[in-house]
């Protein structure tokens, strides 16, 4: 209660977090991301406010989200390491920073000059860490209605054509889902 987080990367991992701190009480959650159906699926979901970082400066606008303050929690599930040196530079002294995403080379370079100064805790999470019971009640119960992040249904025999659209059309699919029933 209180805090407000960035959740940087508005993809199915991006989202689940966005609704799990919700569904946790975080105050204010605002979602970073330059495809602008999933920051408008973030406001749908309950994002307090969504950034388009290929629109804005995210850095400049968290700030003054703020008041200058920064943000108590971030989340980087991008794997992009723009958007994890971002968190650092948009985060309050004493905060804490959540790698969830992987770069495509596995490597990020950040500035830990500024992350040493703001005395700055980083938690790494490769997803499942031993929480399926947490998770399936926070669903079962109606707390993170996973069911929302869905975009798109497609049929079991087209199944093929459902993964090539899902690959090729990533600004407009958030998430599909192949119906086997």
């Amino acid at each position: 209660m209180g805090q407000t987080a960035v959740v940087t990367g508005a993809g199915c991992i991006g989202l689940v977090t966005l609704l799990s701190l919700k569904a946790m009480g975080v105050s204010k959650v605002y979602v970073v991301d330059v495809l602008q159906k999933r920051l408008d699926k973030a406001l749908e979901l309950g994002a307090d406010g969504v950034i388009n970082g290929k629109e804005e400066d995210a850095v400049a606008k968290i700030m003054e989200l703020t008041g200058k303050k920064g943000c108590d929690l971030g989340i980087e599930t991008a794997g992009n390491q723009f958007t994890s040196a971002q968190l650092i530079r948009m985060a309050k002294k004493g905060s804490t920073i959540v790698f969830v995403g992987y770069s495509a080379s596995g490597e990020v370079t950040l500035p830990m000059g500024m992350a040493l100064d703001k005395e700055l805790n980083f938690k790494t999470v490769f997803r499942y860490r031993n929480i399926y019971p947490m998770a399936i009640e926070a669903v079962a119960s109606g707390r993170i209605p996973i069911k929302k992040i869905v975009t798109d249904f497609f049929e079991l025999d087209n199944i093929q054509d459902a993964l090539q659209a899902c690959v090729k059309n990533k600004a407009e699919i958030v998430k599909g889902v192949i119906k086997v029933c």
